[in-house]
This record gives structure tokens, C-alpha cells and sequence, in this order.
């Protein structure tokens, strides 16, 4: 009797045991585990063949001398070695386009996001494209998100928002994020309330030139100092204010030499060089960030516009107007030209001392 309960009794418990087993290994195919690597699906690049011609394995897009330039409605494209290779075609429109030191061609895309470009295959990073990034490493990139008015910050997995633009407070309380660069050891952004700098985790607030201070202390009326536009030149940062632009180094703030309104100026390159367009539109001009030698002004230039200018490590200057792309030396003279079959070329970006030799017809 006793062992006939017993053995009724074992059957039940066996059925539980069973089922605790079925549960533990439910839960043990849902573990954290598990979950992370859903979530890295999300955060981590996808990566993607680009349906082009690709670069050689291994080989990193921008490891080279090459140009590079963005064609509305065809894409990006490298000129190398006299030929072209489509680097990424693409009908999205552009809102900015980098290169890191480790030779990654980085794009933010409107409706496509932020993409990096590295030995023929393109990393979707991010769906959200953003108007600027400043980029440290491939790990260590800032930009600004215009639709939300922050600046944010990818780490190599997930982007996270650092600051929003009402944490930089100052005299305007709908304050604007205006631009952001990056010189390898700070970031600098630029804001309606003014010029602030990231180094080592650190928030500060640069006060404005004193020039620059003095237009708007003399006028009641004038908003408060702040920079127009941002660049990285050697040694230090150009901030172009209403005044003019000036040089920022860890000794202060110094003249820049620019001769023409601060808004014209585009590119800072090698052997302190600067570049921008000139007061009339059609020209380049080009002047030396510490004073030295004599500003030089090109020849006229087509009147489809100015839509960008680099600066190679060799000095010469890379004008894009219209389908054509202009190569001026550091005087101002032309020195060869190439025009676009697929459309206007919108931006420019010289990797190196950029090639030696342009595509041919």
C-alpha cells in the first residue's frame, strides 16, 4: 500500500521536475547573452558590400594619395591614379564628408544616415544622418544633432547624446548649435552662447577675441560674440567671428591674417594656407594664417558657383564649381581641370598630397 502511494507520488514529481526543466531552458536561450547580441545588431555597423568598384583587400579607402568628391544624384567618387571609382553610389544628398586618421572615408547621408567606407565595404553606423562630424578616431567621433539641438557622441558602439544646446547657457535661452570641430586633442563647438571646448571630459567656455567682445560692447543692439564658423589649422583653431577671424592657441588668441569677410573662408591646409572664396564669388582667394607672403587671387571662375574648397598636404587647392573641379596652386594659378559627366560636384576632400594625375577623357 505504502509503496504503491509512493510510487503515484513520484509520478507528479517527476512531471514538475520536467517542467522546471523546460523552463530553465527557456531561460537560459533568453539570457543577457542573448539579449546583447540583439541589441548589437542595433548598435554595431552593419556591414555591406558597396556595389562598385572595390579597393583591394585590405586596403583602406583613404590610405592613399586621392581626391574625393561628392556628385549630387550619382555619389561619391575617388580619383586615383588617373581613373575613377565609384565609391559609393548613391542619390542621397550629403550633409557632410571626412576622413579619419586611420583612413576610413566617413559620409552622413540625408534619409540614409552615417556611413564609414573602409577596403571596398560600406558600415552603416547610424540611420540618423547629423550636419557635421568631428572626428577623433573611428571610436571618438562628435557632431551635432540639428533636429534635436545637441551634440552627440559615438564611441565605436552606440551614439549617446553629451549636451543639449540649453546646457550651454548664455544670453540666449533658444540657443542654437551653429558648427563642431575637432583637433585631435579637443573638440570645439560653436553656439549662439558662444565657443565652448571639450578636453578630457571638460566642458569650458572660451571667451571671444577681444576685438571680436568690442563690436558687440559698442553696440546695445548687436547680439553677443560668437564664432560664424569653425576650422582646424596648424597650430590651433580659426574661429571666424563677425569681426573677423582669429587664431585660438594655448597662448590665446592671435590674428589670422584673413583679408576678406570671415564667411568666405573655407579650408585650412599645410604650411599655415588658407582658402575661401573671394569678396566678388567667382574667386579663390588664398593667404597665409600668420601673415606671411602676399595674398593670391584666381583667375575668374565659372558662374555656376563655388560649392567647396581642400587644401592637399602639397598646397594646392581643390576648387569645386558646377561639374568641374579646378586644381589651383598656392599663387593662385590654375593648374589643371576636370569635369564631372554625372552632375555637380558638391564637395571636395583631398586625402594626402591628393593625385598626382586626373582622369582622363
Amino acid at each position: 500500500m505504502s509503496k504503491h502511494w509512493n510510487r503515484r507520488r513520484g509520478r507528479p514529481g517527476l512531471a514538475v521536475l520536467r517542467a522546471l526543466m523546460v523552463m530553465l531552458f527557456v531561460l537560459l536561450a533568453a539570457t543577457p547573452d542573448g539579449f546583447a547580441k540583439s541589441r548589437s545588431k542595433r548598435n554595431h555597423p552593419v556591414e555591406a558590400p558597396v556595389v562598385a568598384e572595390q579597393a583591394p583587400a585590405g586596403a583602406n579607402e583613404a590610405s592613399v594619395d586621392a581626391a574625393y568628391v561628392f556628385v549630387k544624384g550619382t555619389g561619391i567618387l575617388r580619383l586615383q591614379d588617373g581613373a575613377v571609382t565609384a565609391v559609393l553610389p548613391t542619390q542621397s544628398a550629403l550633409r557632410d564628408l571626412q576622413i579619419d586618421h586611420e583612413g576610413g572615408l566617413w559620409a552622413s547621408l540625408r534619409g540614409t544616415g552615417v556611413v564609414r567606407m573602409v577596403g571596398g565595404q560600406a558600415g552603416n553606423l547610424n540611420q540618423e544622418s547629423f550636419a557635421k562630424l568631428a572626428i577623433r578616431s573611428p571610436s571618438d567621433v562628435w557632431t551635432i544633432n540639428d533636429s534635436h539641438g545637441s551634440v552627440v557622441h559615438y564611441d565605436g558602439r552606440r551614439w549617446k547624446t553629451v549636451r543639449t544646446r540649453n546646457s550651454l547657457a548664455g544670453a540666449f535661452d533658444d540657443n542654437r548649435l551653429v558648427d563642431i570641430v575637432s583637433d585631435g586633442r579637443s573638440v570645439w563647438v560653436s553656439s549662439w552662447n558662444g565657443l565652448w571646448r571639450v578636453l578630457a571630459g571638460r566642458w569650458t567656455r572660451v571667451e571671444p577675441p577681444p576685438a571680436a567682445a568690442a563690436d558687440a560692447d559698442t553696440d546695445p543692439q548687436a547680439p553677443p560674440a560668437y564664432p560664424l564658423s569653425l576650422l582646424v589649422a596648424r597650430p590651433g583653431l580659426v574661429a571666424c567671428y563677425l569681426a573677423g577671424c582669429y587664431l585660438y592657441a594655448e597662448s590665446g588668441w592671435q590674428a589670422s591674417h584673413w583679408p576678406v569677410d570671415k564667411a568666405h573662408l573655407q579650408s585650412a591646409g599645410a604650411a599655415n594656407l588658407l582658402a575661401g572664396i573671394g569678396a566678388d564669388g567667382r574667386t579663390v582667394l588664398t593667404a597665409r594664417l600668420d601673415g606671411s607672403g602676399e595674398a593670391s587671387t584666381s583667375e575668374l571662375l565659372p558662374a555656376t558657383g563655388i560649392n567647396d574648397i581642400a587644401i592637399d598636404t602639397s598646397g594646392r587647392v581643390w576648387v569645386a564649381t558646377g561639374a568641374e573641379l579646378i586644381i589651383l596652386a598656392a599663387g593662385g594659378h590654375t593648374l589643371a581641370r576636370w569635369k564631372s559627366d554625372a552632375g555637380d560636384i558638391e564637395r571636395v576632400i583631398v586625402s594626402g598630397a591628393g593625385p598626382a594625375q586626373l582622369p582622363g577623357k
